[in-house]
């Protein structure tokens, strides 16, 4: 398979961007987003909301810097499969959120294929 290493560069970078910007507003909205992982029923918040942050900065950083980029994809895919699921749960939302849940829920899936391509090339990462 042929790639274009100019392309898959940017894309490894604006896939992981969305990680990276995302873990760190966690930082700076801890407590609340302790408090909203709270009220989805998600066990041990502060514990759960630091390891998304480092799933989400880490692994943001290394499929960005192409260090260790397709073993980090597929971790950040299986943590956006369980984020997906416990958050966007469109079938339990009620009328007025469904369709909102749904694209986020619908968003993600195609984010988790996105990964999922991006751990399965075999591109040199270092170059």
């Amino acid at each position: 398979m042929q790639i274009s290493p100019t392309l898959y560069r940017i894309g490894r970078v604006l896939l992981a961007s969305l990680f990276v910007i995302s873990g760190l507003l966690k930082i700076t909205a801890f407590s609340g987003v302790v408090g909203y992982m709270s009220s989805l029923g998600i066990p041990f918040a502060t514990f759960a909301v630091l390891i998304t942050i480092l799933v989400e900065v880490g692994g943001g950083l290394a499929i960005m810097t192409g260090w260790n980029a397709r073993p980090a994809a597929l971790v950040v895919a299986l943590f956006t499969v369980g984020a997906t699921l416990s958050a966007h749960r469109f079938w339990q939302a009620d009328p007025a959120s469904m369709q909102n849940q749904l694209n986020h829920f619908l968003k993600n899936i195609s984010i988790i294929g996105a990964l999922l391509m991006l751990a399965a090339v075999d591109t040199d990462s270092k170059k």
